[in-house]
Formats: C-alpha cells, sequence, structure tokens
C-alpha cells in the first residue's frame, strides 16, 4: 500500500490535509502496527506532528490555516489579521489568535502559534470565514483585529494616546472600519482603549 500515494490523492481533492489518530487508523487500517507505521512516517518526513494526535499530510499548508484545529475555540487575530489586511507592514514571527480559553503557545515545523484570552461576549463579534486557503480558518475582520489588538493596552486617556499607539504601530488606518463591531468592541471589552478608539474613528471619519 502506498501511504504517500494515498496522501496526495487525497490532498488533490482537498481532503485529509489534516488528519487526527482516528482518521490515520482509517487509512492504515492494512497495516498491523499502525503505531509503528506513523512513527516511521514521521521519521521520514511523509507526515508531520502539529501536536499529539493531529497530523499534517503536507508542508506546503498555509499556517493560518492550522491555528484552529491546533486549540479551539479560536481565530486568527491581532498582528497576524493586521498584517493579513494589509493594516500593518511588518512580517509576522508568530501566528497569533484570540481564543475564550486560557493563553496557550505550540511550535512545530509550521512555526510557533500563540493564543491570547478574550471575553466570551467579544468573541463571536467581526469573525471572517476564509475559503480561499488551503483550508478554511476564522480570520478577525481588520476591526475586530484592531479592537483585539488594543484592549491589550493600558493607560490610555485620551484620543491623543491611539494616535501615539498607531504611529508606534505603524498602522495606516482608512476609512471603512464598521461601527456595529466597535460599539460591541467596546461595549463588551470594557477597556478605555476600545472605547477611546471607536471615539477617535468617529471623529476621524473613519467609519463606515
Amino acid at each position: 500500500m502506498r501511504v504517500r500515494g494515498l496522501f496526495n490523492r487525497a490532498a488533490d481533492n482537498g481532503q485529509d490535509l489534516l488528519l487526527d489518530t482516528v482518521r490515520m487508523r482509517h487509512l492504515l487500517r492494512d497495516f498491523s502496527d499502525v503505531r509503528g507505521k506513523i512513527a516511521r512516517m514521521l521519521k521520514s518526513g511523509e507526515l508531520i506532528q502539529l501536536r499529539r494526535g493531529l497530523y499534517a499530510s503536507s508542508r506546503n499548508i498555509d499556517p493560518r490555516c492550522l491555528a484552529g484545529p491546533l486549540y479551539g475555540p479560536s481565530y486568527v487575530s491581532f498582528e497576524t489579521a493586521l498584517a493579513w489586511h494589509g493594516m500593518i507592514p511588518e512580517a509576522v514571527t508568530e501566528f497569533l489568535s484570540a481564543t475564550t480559553k486560557r493563553e496557550a503557545s505550540f511550535e512545530d515545523a509550521f512555526g510557533r502559534f500563540r493564543y491570547l484570552p478574550v471575553p466570551e461576549a467579544v468573541y463571536p463579534v467581526g469573525i471572517q470565514r476564509i475559503t480561499d486557503s488551503d483550508l478554511p480558518f476564522l480570520l478577525a475582520s481588520p476591526t475586530k483585529a484592531l479592537c483585539d489588538r488594543i484592549a491589550r493596552e493600558a493607560g490610555f486617556r485620551s484620543m491623543a494616546d491611539v494616535q501615539r499607539w498607531l504611529d508606534g504601530m505603524r498602522i495606516e488606518l482608512e476609512a471603512g472600519l464598521s461601527r456595529t463591531e466597535l460599539e460591541l468592541c467596546g461595549s463588551h471589552y470594557g477597556r478605555p482603549a476600545v472605547r477611546l478608539l471607536c471615539q477617535f474613528a468617529l471623529k476621524k471619519g473613519l467609519i463606515e
């Protein structure tokens, strides 16, 4: 049985790019020693371990597609989402996501993944489902990513603090921020920085 060929055919059809232990046992059902076969596939590079019990069958997967399966519920946000939306110039060195669970981090062959907690009431606001990728994944909208990131800042007292923060982050805002998302995040986060961001966006005419 040519397992590599099986994976290639599945990947061509958009299937089995990610595999858990149950799926692996099914694919390798003709092998008497499934655990040993998995170990050999990991050693040869045919299979890439993401975490215990979760594997990738290809190295050519956008890492952002892996963030959700690695640790959930979660969605890609913060600098990673800001970079995706072209709001910051820097390339990200780790893949950042928001979660309702405790903070966590993982590192594998695809990079470093970090998960930062957000309030449950904030979580569902402004999440987009990206489908034109190797695998579908959840991504914060531009407005939500901005709110998630600025909510982690302390000591904001005026809109001048918002401007200084934007300058420091090298974020250039353009019109089109969501009023609904700003208001919901301002209410549910309960953070002065987020409320001041909403006021700043209103004053600058950045809200659609």
